[in-house]
């Protein structure tokens, strides 16, 4: 292929197990170079004609680099994505693209006049079984009554230190969850109109957790309970989504036991003799990471907006607006009382 992007990954971690793994399936993209903090690559299966980087800012300015993709702890973000606006730099960035809505708004007046592709990898709406949801029975104008969202993750950090852990620098429940759902549901269901929810952020307890109302402009509602953290041995971690109609019940559903677990979706029958299950899209039991293959898609999409000029969604101006519906949450919680967004 002529016109192949040539890209370099920052990020160690999700940069290889996760990014390199999907970018490697994409055929437009040729991965030149990687660069790592850490310099112990040797568990680490890269071809000898990627060039190893322990500076980011060096892989930035390899000229022959068309295209990154930026899988740091967000506190970097800001910085990485500067340096490559200023150097003409496709950018792909693993979210949060940012820390706060404050740094959003200036990495977006940066952007906005440049001719550079940007995403922003928030891949569950790209998963299998939300595809299948959204592209066949979502498109029958399904009349919605009723969505429930429960999302239970058992959680133990190694290190409590860790950026995962706090909202300030990018982690904790809300940029590591709750920002995905935000997404995902806006993408399904419509905008948010306002919110009215109750969130516990405090660092002595065990357990995080988020529940409430989301509202949405076409008067559907969404109940959403989203805890993190050691949970009670009497919660099954469990990622649902439930989507009730007049007629069926719709659910997305998959355990969090280990990172191969994947979605299925169910469609349940309302009728007086109970309920008729059926199984619509499976899930497919295999030992791969269940985050490459949306990310692979991601990246399709990346490289299509690079190579014809198509314009694609999650960019950084729909990243920017998930920090402001999450700002809009910790004040809801904060105040007690219903916000519009």
């Amino acid at each position: 292929m002529k016109n192949k992007i040539n890209l370099g990954i920052i990020g160690k971690n999700f940069g290889y197990h996760v990014i390199y793994k999907s970018f490697l399936k994409n055929k437009n993209f040729k991965i030149l170079g990687f660069s790592f903090k850490s310099k112990k690559t040797n568990k680490l299966k890269i071809p000898k004609n990627v060039k190893i980087y322990f500076n980011w800012r060096k892989l930035i300015l390899n000229k022959k680099i068309n295209a990154i993709v930026i899988a740091t702890p967000p506190s970097l973000n800001a910085k990485i994505i500067k340096f490559a606006i200023k150097h003409n730099k496709h950018i792909f960035c693993e979210k949060p693209f940012t820390c706060s809505i404050k740094e959003a708004n200036y990495v977006c007046k940066l952007i906005e006049k440049k001719n550079i592709s940007h995403m922003v990898n928030y891949e569950f709406v790209e998963i299998d079984a939300f595809r299948f949801f959204k592209n066949r029975i979502l498109k029958r104008k399904l009349k919605i009554n009723k969505i429930d969202l429960d999302w239970f993750v058992n959680v133990r950090r190694k290190s409590k230190n860790s950026w995962k852990e706090d909202y300030a620098t990018g982690g904790g429940i809300m940029f590591n969850f709750v920002c995905h759902a935000i997404y995902y549901l806006e993408l399904l269901f419509g905008k948010i109109s306002a919110i009215k929810l109750n969130i516990s952020l405090e660092k002595k307890k065990k357990v995080k957790t988020l529940y409430g109302t989301i509202f949405f402009h076409n008067n559907i509602s969404a109940q959403i309970n989203v805890k993190v953290g050691s949970i009670n041995k009497k919660i099954k971690p469990v990622h649902e989504l439930k989507i009730e109609s007049y007629k069926k019940i719709y659910i997305l559903k998959t355990k969090l036991d280990s990172l191969s677990d994947k979605f299925e979706l169910i469609e349940m029958k309302k009728n007086p003799k109970g309920n008729d299950y059926k199984t619509l899209y499976k899930n497919n039991r295999d030992k791969k990471d269940f985050r490459i293959k949306p990310t692979f898609q991601n990246s399709k999409k990346f490289s299509n907006w690079i190579l014809k000029g198509n314009k694609q969604t999650p960019n950084f101006f729909n990243a920017k607006r998930i920090h402001k519906i999450i700002d809009k949450m910790l004040i809801s919680s904060k105040e007690k009382r219903k916000i519009y967004i």
